[in-house]
């Protein structure tokens, strides 16, 4: 089910769309439905839930947000499991976050999740020849002087 713009209320209303991912996600294979959460409330983060029970919750940034000049490159084998994107954006880009105690979170852009909000499919694509890591902090660590 997906979330409407307001809540009745009149402020912004938690969106929820999900996607098929055929192929599911390294070390996720088996799930092949992930919705992709957004609450205005915490933009620019959003999370993409696995529809498994329990449920499998990534916490993800824009990849725009993170790098504006990001470039993907997708594998023929991608493009087409992905299919058309005629929507304004285009493509959505997602960076996976980490979170661990003691130190900055890190965004994976060496693995981006790739949706195509037009046929509401989605997958992982690892980027291996290009120079991405995927361990990038999202801040910078002051310097001890």
């Amino acid at each position: 089910m997906d979330g409407h713009p307001h809540a009745s209320d009149g402020a912004p209303a938690i969106r929820r769309t999900c996607y098929q991912f055929p192929q599911g996600i390294p070390a996720f294979e088996h799930i092949t439905r992930f919705c992709l959460i957004e609450n205005p409330a915490h933009a620019p983060l959003v999370v993409l839930e696995g529809g498994c029970q329990p449920p499998v919750r990534f916490a993800c940034v824009p990849m725009q947000w993170l790098m504006p000049d990001y470039r993907l490159e997708l594998a023929e084998e991608e493009a087409a499991l992905l299919g058309p994107c005629s929507s304004p954006g285009g493509l959505i880009l997602l960076a996976v976050l980490t979170f661990r105690e003691g130190l900055a979170p890190t965004a994976n852009l060496l693995a981006p999740v790739v949706l195509n909000p037009d046929a509401r499919v989605g997958l992982q694509s690892v980027q291996a020849h290009l120079p991405y890591s995927h361990v990038r902090p999202m801040r910078e660590e002051p310097s001890c002087s």
